[in-house]
C-alpha cells in the first residue's frame, strides 16, 4: 500500500512521535523511509554587497547545522528500531515543501507529520505548517496527535 514514507522533523516533540508512527508503518508495508528537514530560506537576512546578494551573521549555516542535528536525531531513532532511512535538508518554505515540491519529484506515497511543531510565533501569523500540508499535499497526510490521558 504505501512503498515511500516521508516524514518531516523539526525537532519537536510532535515530529517524533510522527517518525514513531512512521516506523511502524515502514516495517508493516515494508516502504522506503525518507527523514527531511527543511531549512525555511524565506527567513534569511540578506544584504547587498559590492558583490551582489550574500547572507549575513551565519544564519544560513546554523540553519544547516540545526538541520542536520535533527536529522542525525531521527536516523539514530529509525536504525534504533531496525529501519535504515534516508535523509536530506531540504530548502524552501516548509508548506510548500513538503506539500507539493518533495511529493511530486521523489514518488511519495504518504507524509507522517505531527500535529504541531516548533514554530508557535509563524503558527499565529500564518498558519499551522501541518494545516497547509494537509490542505495541499499532492499524497496522503497521516497527522499523529500527543496521546492523551483519558
Amino acid at each position: 500500500m504505501y512503498n515511500h514514507i516521508v516524514v518531516p522533523l523539526d525537532g519537536s516533540h510532535n515530529s517524533k512521535l510522527a517518525l514513531s508512527e512512521a516506523l511502524k508503518l515502514v516495517k508493516q508495508f515494508n516502504a522506503e523511509l525518507t527523514i527531511v528537514n527543511v531549512a525555511d530560506d524565506k527567513r534569511l537576512i540578506y544584504t547587498v554587497t559590492g558583490t551582489g546578494i550574500a547572507n549575513t551573521g551565519g544564519y544560513y549555516k546554523e540553519l544547516n547545522e540545526r538541520a542536520t542535528a535533527i536529522l542525525a536525531e531521527g536516523q539514530k531513532l529509525a536504525e534504533d528500531a531496525g529501519v535504515t532511512p534516508k535523509t536530506e535538508i531540504l530548502h524552501g518554505s516548509p508548506k510548500q515543501v513538503i506539500a507539493v515540491e518533495y511529493p511530486e519529484t521523489h514518488d511519495v506515497d504518504l507524509i507522517v507529520m505531527g500535529k504541531s511543531g516548533t514554530d508557535a510565533i509563524d503558527r499565529l501569523l500564518v498558519g499551522s505548517t501541518t494545516a497547509a500540508v494537509v490542505r495541499n499535499a499532492l499524497t496522503n497526510v497521516l497527522v499523529i496527535a500527543e496521546p492523551t490521558n483519558s
